[in-house]
């Protein structure tokens, strides 16, 4: 039974991050038609609320939450999918290695000037 219940503790708090993220586009659309849309100062006026009330949730969030991120300096699965992420992250920056031999402005400008 320990069982189901944990699972059913799993999906509540899937489902309240699930509601928190449709919550926060929801917001982030209003914000954005009040930024383009808005013509009354009143409704312009709801964007600054909307930044205040928005800076004190976050605030209220981070100060409750910081300390679980250190399940990534404490948790050994947690740890390697840190490293992981890393690992994937400076690999994916890298790009292509583009020296100044291999940089043909000449040739460029011919490629450009024959594809138009």
């Amino acid at each position: 039974m320990s069982s189901d219940s944990e699972k059913t503790k799993d999906i509540h708090v899937l489902q309240l991050l699930t509601k928190l993220v449709k919550e926060t586009d929801r917001l982030v659309r209003l914000a954005d038609d009040i930024d383009t849309h808005a013509t009354t100062p009143q409704a312009k006026a709801a964007f600054n609320l909307i930044g205040s009330e928005v800076e004190t949730i976050l605030s209220a969030i981070n100060s409750s939450l910081e300390p679980l991120f250190r399940l990534y300096e404490l948790d050994p699965g947690m740890r390697e999918l840190a490293a992981k992420r890393k690992e994937n992250a400076d690999v994916s920056f890298e790009g292509p290695n583009v020296t100044d031999e291999s940089y043909d402005e000449e040739a460029l400008w011919a490629d450009v000037k024959e594809n138009s």
